[in-house]
């Protein structure tokens, strides 16, 4: 269920330091929730017809925990800037960005790189968004073709997505499901996942046959396992918060 209310608040303890959260009503709550998310901050999750004024001393008495979230979580609550330069590990291109404060927004990819025309932050992110999203639909479905005929693999079809955590799927109907920020991956480890994800063609599952067959495709598969499951560090951050904030 959608939440009924979000506001942004702020707190004060005892000690006058001061909290700021986003404070969501649902009606599903049974009992106020604390929770730290990255890029997004500290958020309390009240039900209905919770007295709001009671939120201060609960922020109070969760004090240490917050404190400790909070700072696990610096990096990606810290401010992000706009990029100067998009990096793609997967073509190995590095492109600058020259940036033009104009009434009608919009990017051009010339031979030095991206050009783009914006009035507020915002308008940049979704620009340089819908560009990657492009540029991924452009590259990551003939690579996976490529792939799949090299080895034998069918699949039915491919659909490119953003996602927070999932580099890639494979549906029982034979659709594979590749992740945008897979444009951030070294090439050798999107050939890996794309590998993966073909195996499932033929295991659903995760069993001994299945990793026997990714293990005949792709010998050094446990090395790309790992970079993948580090992957969100190879994503630039604007592009994650982005992810979080939608």
């Amino acid at each position: 269920m959608r939440p009924t209310n979000m506001q942004k608040k702020e707190a004060l303890n005892q000690s006058s330091r001061p909290f700021n959260y986003s404070l969501r009503v649902s009606a599903r709550a049974r009992n106020v929730r604390l929770a730290v998310k990255p890029y997004l901050g500290l958020e309390v999750v009240i039900p209905k017809r919770f007295p709001q004024k009671q939120i201060a001393g609960i922020l109070q008495q969760h004090e240490a925990w917050i404190i400790k979230q909070l700072e696990k979580h610096q990096h990606s609550l810290s401010q992000i800037e706009l990029p100067q330069n998009i990096q793609i590990a997967l073509s190995q291109e590095n492109l600058p960005i020259i940036y033009t404060i104009a009434g009608k927004p919009g990017l051009v990819e010339t031979n030095y790189g991206l050009e783009i025309r914006y009035q507020s932050e915002q308008q940049v992110i979704d620009l340089l968004r819908n560009w990657l999203r492009y540029k991924a639909k452009q590259t990551l479905p003939p690579m996976l073709t490529q792939i799949a005929t090299e080895f034998g693999f069918n699949f039915k079809k491919v659909s490119i997505r953003s996602q927070k955590s999932r580099w890639g799927s494979c549906s029982s109907s034979g659709t594979i499901s590749l992740n945008d920020q897979l444009l951030f991956m070294p090439a050798d480890t999107v050939r890996y996942l794309m590998i993966h994800e073909l195996c499932h063609t033929r295991f659903m599952n995760h069993s001994r046959n299945f990793w026997a067959l990714v293990q005949s495709c792709c010998p050094d598969y446990r090395v790309h396992d790992l970079n993948l499951a580090k992957g969100r560090e190879h994503v630039p951050r604007w592009f994650s918060a982005s992810l979080f904030k939608r």
